[in-house]
């Protein structure tokens, strides 16, 4: 399946308005029969991309503890023992050439919807 890309922190968008951005994205994306997403959520080098993702992890524990979404992590920890990693991968073979990924970078997630 492919991967889906979104970006709630390029916009200069407020926290709460991110956070709405996503919302719909996880609505629309688990309606069209998608299985996962890479967020692109910012790590604070500008200032604001540190509340966003700061603010987006806490919304997918809740979205997860809800059942809405199956799982998340963060792509900093995306190592061969995270059980996330494993299990985005078999729903979307096209993360293995995502070389962003790879970088653990800390200003994306994966969202296993």
């Amino acid at each position: 399946m492919k991967l889906i890309t979104i970006d709630i922190k390029s916009n200069q968008q407020t926290v709460s308005e991110a956070i709405a951005q996503f919302l719909v994205e996880v609505d629309s994306y688990k309606r069209g029969g998608f299985k996962v997403m890479k967020v692109i959520h910012g790590y604070g080098s500008h200032g604001i991309g540190g509340a966003i993702k700061v603010a987006f992890l806490k919304k997918c524990e809740e979205l997860k503890r809800r059942g809405i979404i199956e799982n998340y992590t963060c792509c900093d920890k995306w190592t061969e023992k995270n059980i996330v990693r494993r299990i985005a991968v078999e729903y979307c073979p096209d993360l293995i050439a995502d070389r962003e990924l790879y970088l653990l970078n800390a200003g994306c997630s994966i969202v296993i919807l």
